[in-house]
């Protein structure tokens, strides 16, 4: 069967409403993990890799209870299509419940009112500018938030948090629903005609296409043998420090104090099991390139600051430039494909057939342009100019479509854009005159959405589609469950958070940085207004430089078969990048080339299954541990970060 006839099966395919139903009863369920796993006990970051710690989990427990029931009552059983939609719903749920989106979005609603004092004057600074909708200014209704022992079931707190949470839940259910509209145009051309891997959705298809056959292989279990070994022994040695410690997160192995080797700073190398097993599945030249452009940031130091005598080498300067330019190259590449899709948009009976896409590509234009009205609506109504709002997302829509891009094509497990938002790169280039106290004020409000971009939904909406190719789930199927996630997720995340830290306090007895990420937030708002800046030109630059860069080794890489750097390498490793991580991408570059080399494909695909294995044990076994500790109420083992 071709292509086209197979997505047209697949899309036309009706919605299962009991899937859904159960899919609902796993969202609260993730909801409530996340939240008591991130911000309150600490302990492994759900949320911070690429591919959900918990989502993973959750299937696993979903193939394993399958697999149960197709044995003892087999037409009750579920089908691939089934798991995976619960999968995607659960994905969806993580990146609204994650550290890095909830954990960040509470903090710029509460914090500042909280916080604020006669001697840092934010009242004055940047008070007026903040709407009574968009954040609790109620000191008393603030208390039980951060001290605890209260209840959110006060008419007084209600009453507080209830346009807040209306208003943002809007906002972030738009902006979920706008990024996937986007997924439409790009997904043929990166998923048909570019033929890119995704590397991120390897894992959770293997487990659900066959799963006796996957939990069958022998080597599947051995490299769930050392990985899940590894984290039974530093669990149990957190707890108890006489069991033997096991080091494979990041550790210093150099650290120089003489000209020009101090320039680099400390040389740090970790061993993560789940990263050298998901790198595996990225082709060769790219994980190549990850590597590399560390190693080559190491000697930028050296060479411009130990050597040059240079300031600074604008390490997140570049990676601003880089990312904006990350996300431009493919539509670039594209043009001819997308050329088409405007001409198909604007006349009907142009040849182009979309009967085969999630949506037509008409329905997918009027969902991204009402939704693109409401944001800047409601960021003007907030008081933001139209002006800024619109250089704002000229920044953000081009780093979400770099993210969303190296998640399709490399497959990293992190992509941690930090200190690079849009609301910094504007700050630097324009200067904080003349964008002025009421765009810097909702800028700083925006700051939760894209402080890091670790969890941003984009990506894995795009992943969910390309699942659903794979797996003949219809997107009838899968985009209901995802709008239903994201809906239904939002407005009971709020709900858990606030339940939870009325009841413990977020700077009582959570243990996270719900309770004192804000100050990075406001710190920073009040730096701009107390300490106002023009354009700083030596920054603005190093993001000029890393942008032409980019666009530099895409031309080369596209030219020229020999050249052996691929930008996406250089945009994950700059900024704060895969600093963490780079010689575990190195470790596993190194087995999968060993591996080709020695037996070709054919030997490839024998050794596939050790490396799920590797993956499987560190996430299982990391939330066990997560799980262990919210049970007993104890900070446990932290597989990741």
């Amino acid at each position: 069967m071709n292509q086209e006839a197979s997505s047209t099966d697949y899309s036309s395919s009706g919605i299962k409403i009991h899937i859904l139903l159960i899919g609902l009863v796993f969202v609260v369920l993730n909801g409530y993990w996340t939240l008591m796993g991130s911000e309150v006990w600490h302990s492994t970051q759900l949320t911070i890799a690429s591919l959900f710690f918990n989502a993973v989990f959750t299937l696993l427990v979903l193939v394993i209870i399958n697999l149960v029931i197709k044995k003892i009552v087999p037409r009750f059983a579920m089908s691939q299509a089934d798991m995976l939609t619960i999968y995607v719903m659960v994905v969806m749920l993580t990146t609204i419940s994650g550290h890095t989106m909830m954990g960040y979005l509470l903090p710029a609603i509460a914090h500042a009112f909280w916080f604020a004092t006669p001697e840092n004057e934010w009242l004055q600074l940047f008070g007026s500018h903040v709407p009574d909708w968009m954040a609790v200014k109620d000191a008393d209704v603030l208390r039980g938030f951060y001290e605890g022992e209260s209840s959110l079931y006060i008419t007084r707190n209600l009453k507080a948090w209830f346009k807040p949470v209306l208003a943002w839940s809007s906002f972030v259910i738009v902006l979920w629903i706008v990024l996937l509209s986007m997924n439409i145009f790009i997904r043929k051309q990166w998923t048909e005609n570019e033929r890119l891997s995704y590397p991120i959705i390897q894992l959770p298809v293997a487990m659900t296409g066959n799963p006796r056959k996957f939990f069958g292989n022998r080597l599947m279990w051995i490299g769930f043998s050392i990985s899940g070994t590894i984290c039974i022994l530093n669990g149990l040695s957190y707890i108890n420090p006489a069991v033997p410690y096991i080091n494979v997160k990041h550790q210093g192995i150099a650290s120089f104090t003489s000209r020009p080797w101090n320039a680099m700073g400390t040389l740090t190398i970790s061993f993560y099991p789940f990263i050298i097993g998901l790198m595996f599945f990225t082709p060769l030249d790219l994980s190549f390139s990850c590597w590399f452009f560390y190693v080559f940031g190491r000697i930028q130091r050296i060479v411009g600051i130990g050597m040059i005598g240079a300031k600074s080498i604008y390490f997140y300067e570049q990676s601003i430039g880089a990312w904006i330019a990350f996300g431009l190259i493919p539509l670039w590449m594209g043009r001819k494909f997308y050329i088409r899709i405007i001409n198909r948009i604007f006349r009907r009976n142009y040849p182009l057939d979309d009967s085969s896409e999630p949506m037509s590509y008409r329905t997918a234009t009027i969902i991204l342009v009402i939704g693109s009205l409401y944001l800047f609506l409601f960021l003007n109504h907030a008081g933001m100019s139209f002006w800024a709002i619109g250089i704002f997302s000229m920044i953000y829509a081009p780093m979400v479509l770099g993210i969303t891009r190296s998640r399709a094509e490399i497959g990293p497990p992190l992509h941690t854009l930090i200190y690079v938002d849009p609301a910094r790169t504007m700050v630097t280039t324009m200067g904080t005159y003349r964008l002025g106290t009421p765009n810097l004020t909702i800028l700083t409000y925006l700051y939760p959405l894209n402080r890091c971009f670790r969890a941003n939904p984009m990506p894995s909406e795009l992943e969910a589609l390309r699942i659903a190719e794979r797996t003949r789930i219809g997107y009838r199927q899968i985009l209901a469950g995802m709008i239903l996630a994201i809906v239904f997720g939002i407005f009971i995340t709020f709900w858990l958070y606030l339940h939870v830290m009325y009841d413990l306090g977020a700077t009582s007895k959570a243990r996270g940085w719900i309770g004192t990420m804000g100050w990075e937030f406001f710190n920073r708002l009040n730096n701009w207004l107390v300490y106002p800046q023009n354009t700083n030109w030596s920054e603005t630059g190093g993001i000029i430089g890393g942008f032409i860069f980019t666009i530099f080794l895409a031309i080369m890489k596209g030219r020229f078969l020999w050249w052996p750097f691929h930008p996406g390498g250089y945009v994950l490793t700059t900024g704060g990048g895969l600093g963490r991580s780079w010689f575990a991408v190195f470790i596993s570059w190194m087995l999968k080339a060993i591996i080709l080399r020695a037996g070709g494909v054919r030997l490839y695909r024998r050794a596939v299954p050790f490396f799920f294995g590797l993956m499987l044990g560190d996430y299982a076994l990391g939330c066990v541990w997560s799980l262990i500790g919210i049970a007993f109420k104890i900070p446990t083992y932290g597989v990741w970060h």
